[in-house]
């Protein structure tokens, strides 16, 4: 009886913690300048990692053009920076200095799930 509950409990865990029926079109719009490139910069462009263009495997997070180069609009699985962020197919999860916060990875990835749009907000 407690291994069939176990079991029931921890299925269920699993499905709530899954995101792939995430509906952004129901959310508010992520705003890139306010919410994106703060974490993009301070966690990755300014380390010295991702500084320019010449930065760690050619990716450079110090502006809205670098991040671009690093994200699939519409399709967070298959951009870069969010599976290096998640640490989906990398050896090492990034940044290398510690994980983003569960809130950033998740704002990230409704960012680039709404189109990845270089949007100004107040």
């Amino acid at each position: 009886m407690f291994l069939m509950f176990s079991a029931s409990v921890l299925t269920l865990v699993q499905v709530s913690c899954r995101h792939d029926g995430l509906n952004v079109s129901d959310l508010n719009k992520v705003c890139y300048e306010k919410d994106i490139a703060p974490i993009f910069l301070n966690s990755c462009g300014t380390t010295g990692c991702h500084d320019s263009q010449g930065g760690e495997a050619g990716y450079s997070f110090i502006d809205y053009a670098g991040v671009r180069k690093a994200v699939t609009p519409s399709d967070a699985q298959k951009s870069i920076a969010y599976k290096a962020i998640t640490g989906k197919g990398f050896v090492q999860l990034m940044p290398p200095s510690g994980a983003l916060t569960e809130k950033e990875r998740i704002l990230i990835r409704v960012w680039i799930d709404q189109g990845a749009v270089q949007t100004t907000c107040n």
